[in-house]
């Protein structure tokens, strides 16, 4: 036996063949629908498994041929890219008016913008300003007068060239004044 996945004993290529099979169906499934708790829990678990799993694998099959390398790899790169996909709360269409305001001795700015999309968690915006992905930004809501702090999760551009950020709560999760439903979860495509 090399791993265990839900208490089934498997040996290497076995290992890496189910769970990428248990990836890929299960992430194929719940694409853009929300699911319940139990279904999150399992799908967490299967996940914390799989890549606690292929980091002992890796670490013991230093001295293994290069294609079983590869393949714990490439498991363990699918098993984190789908943890990272897993959205705490659905996205919702919405234009809400807000400053956005990067405070740092260094290089201050504030502008008005809209969002683009809010959830509980977060929100994405049109920028004029240039954003360091991890950097921290400061929202506040021109209709109520809120402030809430934010990390930049990701910054791109759209095909007219106009920057797209996407962000992070930081320090409130009813920012937006969406209903709550702790219960469900969603696979971002």
């Amino acid at each position: 036996m090399a791993a265990e996945l839900e208490t089934n004993p498997f040996c290497l290529d076995h290992f890496v063949s189910v769970s990428l099979r248990e990836m890929e169906l299960r992430s194929a499934c719940l694409k853009g629908k929300t699911i319940d708790a139990s279904a999150l829990a399992a799908l967490k678990s299967l996940l914390t498994v799989c890549c606690e799993q292929t980091q002992t694998l890796c670490q013991s099959q230093v001295g293994a041929d290069q294609a079983s390398q590869t393949r714990l790899r490439d498991l363990l790169r699918r098993a984190t890219q789908l943890a990272k996909n897993l959205r705490r709360s659905p996205r919702v269409e919405a234009c809400v008016p807000v400053w956005l305001r990067r405070e740092d001795p260094r290089h201050t700015w504030e502008e008005e913008t809209w969002t683009s999309t809010v959830s509980r968690h977060g929100a994405g915006f049109l920028c004029r300003h240039s954003v360091d992905i991890s950097g921290i930004v400061v929202l506040c809501r021109r209709d109520k007068g809120s402030r809430a702090q934010a990390r930049v999760v990701y910054t791109r551009f759209d095909a007219e060239s106009r920057r797209h950020i996407g962000v992070e709560l930081l320090d409130r999760d009813d920012f937006w004044d969406l209903p709550t439903s702790s219960s469900s979860i969603v696979i971002s495509s």
